[in-house]
């Protein structure tokens, strides 16, 4: 049998905290992290991490909260690489669930050792956390040794050595053994020292480089024709204007809003003092709490005085995205609004530009259609991975792309489908797309991929659309586990057809235009996997 016993554990764990957002662990026991084997848990780690964070940061507040880390955190702001911060959170013997849950979701832990680190048991639960994390999780660890040498950190002696044997005084062998083995195998991670650095300012810049060269690239020099669209954008929203712009972003489904918003939020952030992507699938209780809170960067979080909060944004440079919005979170989008000075920008996507019809807007942006030129060559990328097809490839390529939309987000998919196939399926695929009589040209290359999926990934597919059965979703991929199918493949293929993608803040999205496709299909007849889905929720 497939990876039993402890992935199963492991994936019914992290998976179900991952869709829920919420975490399980208990905040008085932090050895029960799984150290499962590597394969086991890279894995686990690869389907179930959703980062909040780029950064945790574990440090001595009283050696550097005031000097080196300060600066340090001004300088990943700056750079708009997202930091957890310890702010209101009471220290104790042990870690809380918060902390714990923000060390599993950050890709980067940084610790920053320093002389009276080890004098914090909480700094060293902090550290066997975040090294059990490198393992189970394959977190990155970056080390900082702040006027520290590294011997005293891996030998425990030194300054840095007495603090620890203080802090060992009443603790159990098996305890003190845990925290001496994460010292010793932090302390041979290749890091920065402060002893080596004439200038602590160079040394911040270095480390901050280093972290922004780790962080997954956006990768959008890519994607076709997206440096007109951001040029454009710029130009509508007037950057150098202390006119306070809002901006729409309009077009069909599919046309790219999303992916548009995306890059001109990774180009222009940096001139905002306060700023916010924000991706609305699905309505919220009170959005404009969520607005205030996400800005400010309390996420999660009730703004206590929404005047206070008002008042930080009158008076500050701000950027808001909103990738869509719905027609009865209006009125709160439109008091944040009325709210902003100094050159804030407002930027929302839309289908339907009547949603907006109450709010004051200054520009309209509508996304056209591709050429045909720029539509071969997204179709291209997807199917051969470069620009234009190979030999013997260009007129089955002409013709398929003139069968769909020229949406891009239909000639990824059906490009993506027909990765790899010979010229015989590329034939049946235009013979199979001609039949589609019911389809208008935008759902007929959808339609194409989802009926090529196998049994297993439509119930998969099926799974992810259904955001309030999280639960079900869980015990489908636990079951597609254990019966030897590749769940990780099967995601990243549903990926890679362009049927989902993974948002760092909302998890996996399934586009509206999959969705339709996915329920007209329930709708015209009774589909295998129906009872497939009825079979596999039916865990013993």
């Amino acid at each position: 049998m497939f990876l039993t016993g402890i992935l199963k554990w492991i994936l019914g764990e992290f998976l179900y905290k991952w869709i829920r957002g919420e975490s399980r662990t208990d905040k008085n026991s932090i050895h029960e992290v799984t150290t499962a084997s590597t394969s086991s848990s890279s894995l686990s780690s690869s389907l179930t991490n959703q980062y909040s964070y780029d950064v945790f940061p574990s440090f001595s507040g009283h050696d550097v909260r005031r000097t080196f880390l300060s600066h340090f955190l001004e300088g990943l702001k700056s750079k708009d690489i997202k930091t957890f911060k310890d702010n209101g959170i009471k220290r104790s013997e042990s870690i809380n669930s918060e902390l714990i849950r923000a060390i599993r979701e950050s890709r980067i832990a940084v610790v920053i050792l320093s002389k009276n680190y080890a004098s914090s048991s909480w700094c060293l639960n902090e550290l066997q956390m975040i090294m059990e994390c490198r393992v189970s999780l394959g977190q990155t660890v970056m080390t900082i040794f702040y006027e520290l040498e590294p011997s005293d950190v891996r030998k425990q002696t030194g300054d840095f050595g007495k603090a620890f044997k203080e802090t060992c005084v009443g603790k159990t062998e098996k305890e003190k053994q845990r925290w001496r083995e994460a010292l010793t195998q932090v302390a041979v991670i290749a890091g920065e020292h402060s002893f080596s650095w004439p200038s602590e300012v160079d040394m911040i810049s270095k480390i901050i480089m280093d972290i922004s060269n780790e962080l997954p690239s956006s990768d959008f020099h890519r994607l076709v024709g997206i440096e007109t669209h951001v040029e454009n954008m710029k130009s509508l929203m007037c950057l150098e204007s202390d006119e306070v712009k809002i901006v729409v972003i309009w077009g069909p489904a599919g046309i790219g809003k999303t992916t548009i918003a995306r890059a001109l939020y990774e180009q222009v952030s940096c001139y905002f003092q306060l700023k916010l992507y924000k991706e609305t699938l699905y309505p919220e209780l009170n959005f404009e709490n969520e607005l205030y809170a996400g800005v400010l960067d309390h996420r999660g979080m009730k703004i206590p005085d929404l005047q206070e909060a008002k008042f930080r944004f009158k008076y500050q440079r701000v950027l808001l995205i909103l990738d869509d919005v719905y027609p009865w979170d209006l009125k709160a989008l439109g008091n944040l609004i009325q709210g902003l000075s100094f050159g804030s920008k407002v930027i929302v996507t839309v289908q339907n530009l009547d949603t907006l019809k109450d709010i004051m807007i200054n520009q309209i942006y509508k996304v056209s259609y591709p050429s045909s030129e720029e539509a071969q060559q997204i179709f291209s990328y997807s199917a051969f991975g470069q620009s234009s097809p190979p030999r013997g490839y260009l007129e089955h390529a002409v013709e398929l792309a003139k069968l769909i939309a020229p949406i891009p987000l239909c000639l990824k998919a059906l490009g993506s489908a027909l990765r790899g196939k010979n010229k015989e399926e590329w034939t049946m695929a235009s013979a199979k797309l001609k039949t589609y009589r019911d389809n208008n040209d935008v759902e007929k290359a959808i339609r194409y991929v989802y009926e090529s999926l196998s049994q297993k990934h439509t119930t998969l597919l099926y799974m992810l659309m259904d955001q309030y059965r999280a639960e079900n979703l869980n015990d489908v991929i636990l079951s597609l586990v254990e019966m030897d199918w590749d769940v990780e493949k099967g995601i990243q293929t549903l990926a890679d057809l362009a049927l989902i993608s993974i948002s760092r803040e909302r998890g996996f999205i399934v586009h509206s235009l999959v969705a339709n496709i996915h329920y007209k299909n329930l709708m015209y007849k009774s589909l295998p996997h129906q009872h497939f889905v009825k079979d596999m929720c039916h865990i013993y």
